[in-house]
């Protein structure tokens, strides 16, 4: 996407106003997991990242085309899309294929130990989903 990467990080508030879910990991440890593969790092504190976002990104970055907007494909209606686009281009890269965020949530987070073990242990599908022996996906709510 560029030679100069920007990232942002909502905070652990905002991350579970926006997705009505907690992190897997705090916001210090996802920084240091981001910061080795981006050159500036910022974190946002707000459900809506606009003022966010508009004070990383120069008017001289938009007057010569030199900055794009990449994010997940998880909330293509994110704040301050609108804005974004007026600007630059926006780029959805897609969900890391059998990965599960849920799967992970719930072999590390789950109060009933039984469920745990069972989602630590499960065989998972093509999209990260774990699956029973017969190839139904597993419910990993308690």
């Amino acid at each position: 996407f560029g030679y100069f990467i920007v990232a942002g990080i909502h905070d652990d508030e905002s991350y579970f106003k926006l997705k009505n879910k907690y992190t897997i990991d705090n916001l210090e440890t996802r920084m240091k997991n981001v910061k080795p593969f981006v050159d500036q790092l910022f974190v946002i504190p707000s459900t809506d990242p606009l003022l966010y976002i508009k004070s990383v990104v120069s008017e001289q970055d938009i007057a010569t085309g030199s900055c794009c907007y990449a994010r997940g494909d998880d909330m293509l209606n994110f704040p301050g899309r609108e804005w974004v686009e007026s600007v630059m281009p926006v780029y959805f890269v897609p969900r890391t294929e059998a990965c599960s965020s849920t799967l992970i949530r719930t072999i590390y987070h789950a109060e009933d130990e039984s469920l745990r073990a069972k989602a630590a242990f499960a065989k998972t599908r093509y999209d990260g989903k774990p699956i029973d022996e017969n190839g139904n996906v597993l419910k990993l709510k308690a």
